[in-house]
């Protein structure tokens, strides 16, 4: 059996990859969403799968995973390792974890951490004082930065990435195995049980070259705000490609469109002016539209898109839904595709938009690509996952 779980994640990332026999499956574990995520349903799906499993033992994963060091990929994360080393010589832990794959920025950038993450922490410890929200790392301390909040959220990744590396340690599950205590990089690969096959295609040394050259730990909390929008952490995030059972899912994170072609293509997956066909494509970046364009989604094509996002931010994105249905629809003249519409579309969460005239944008898209013949499938409010099986 092959399947992907897609967690209710709100606006952040969480997925489970199972694989093998089907009473006793393999697993993955791609990042835990942001707070409130794991209590909500990253544990309770873990207490489901023990409970259909005998109920004998923590779920074990074969590998977990952090694309990068947002808050709405890393959080659940950490709440789980933490409560893993809490679990540990007295209660039984969640879970159990044999490899973690988590590239940490001081890792990235050669050691060097933001001096603004101090002013952070010490908020942090006043809320914790006062019993204030910033208490245990959930919601950045708001008026940081004066910058409606971006750049303590990325320093909070940040400090969360860091705690998260500590837990690792704690854990015995630092170093990135079986990479000999290297990052996570483009043309790494890595052999689990039952075959599943895992391929790095990024981040490339080139890209976390430019984030170091990019990068300055004296950078105030309003300049580290103004980066955002060029993805200061999303340059780092890590692109996966799993192949098992005759099938490929390309787990993409929060990664640019143009740097997943360019890695796809060095890694031979993509050729040359080409297009490859994916089994599953999770869309980079919860479906914002500033990470992809008509032409990936013509060039990288799936029987199956995964959008995560609950329509904060605006994601997914009304303009990226019509990107995906152009390429299905009109792009083949100039790819040789032919006019494709059939997919299925699986979101993560119903779709409440931020601002109230992208919803209708949104339910028009929705609605068009029903009508070109896409399956448009989303979580059931009562469920912690919606599934995408791929082999029984």
């Amino acid at each position: 059996m092959l399947q992907l779980e897609v967690l209710g994640a709100r606006h952040g990332d969480c997925l489970i990859l199972a694989w093998g026999a089907a009473e006793r499956p393999r697993r993955i574990l791609v990042d835990g969403g942001p707070p409130g995520v794991y209590r909500r349903h990253l544990r309770p799906r873990l207490r489901e799968i023990a409970a259909a499993e005998g109920g004998a033992g923590p779920v074990v994963f074969e590998l977990a995973m952090v694309s990068h060091v947002d808050q709405d990929h890393i959080m659940g994360l950490l709440e789980l390792t933490g409560e893993m080393i809490g679990a540990a010589g007295r209660a039984r832990a969640p879970a159990r974890i044999l490899r973690f794959w988590h590239n940490s920025f001081a890792d990235i950038t050669g050691g060097v951490e933001p001096a603004a993450l101090a002013g952070l922490a010490a908020a942090a410890a006043a809320g914790a004082a006062t019993g204030g929200a910033a208490a245990g790392g959930g919601v950045p301390p708001a008026g940081l930065d004066g910058s409606d909040g971006r750049a303590a959220a990325i320093l909070a990744g940040i400090g969360q990435g860091r705690q998260l590396r500590d837990n690792l340690i704690a854990l015995g599950l630092d170093g990135n195995r079986p990479f000999g205590e290297t990052l996570v990089l483009q043309g790494k690969a890595a052999s689990l049980p039952e075959g599943m096959e895992l391929a790095v295609i990024g981040p490339d040394r080139e890209r976390l070259a430019e984030l170091q050259r990019r990068w300055n730990p004296a950078l105030s909390p309003a300049e580290i705000a103004a980066m955002t929008d060029t993805s200061i952490a999303n340059l780092s995030s890590m692109v996966v490609l799993a192949r098992c059972a005759g099938k490929s899912i390309l787990l993409t994170g929060d990664a640019r469109g143009d740097h997943i072609m360019e890695w796809l293509e060095a890694a031979g997956v993509l050729p040359a002016g080409g297009r490859c066909d994916l089994d599953v494509l999770k869309v980079p970046h919860h479906g914002s539209d500033r990470n992809v364009t008509r032409g990936f989604f013509e060039r990288v094509r799936a029987e199956t898109y995964v959008f995560c996002g609950d329509g904060r931010h605006d994601n997914p994105e009304p303009a990226t839904l019509a990107m995906l249905r152009a390429a299905r629809t009109g792009a083949g003249a100039r790819t040789g595709a032919g006019a494709e519409a059939a997919c299925t579309v699986v979101l993560s969460n119903a779709v409440t938009m931020a601002h109230g005239g992208k919803q209708g944008d949104f339910e028009r898209e929705i609605a068009a690509l029903a009508a070109a013949g896409a399956r448009v499938e989303t979580r059931d409010a009562g469920s912690h996952a919606i599934t995408v099986t791929l082999a029984d």
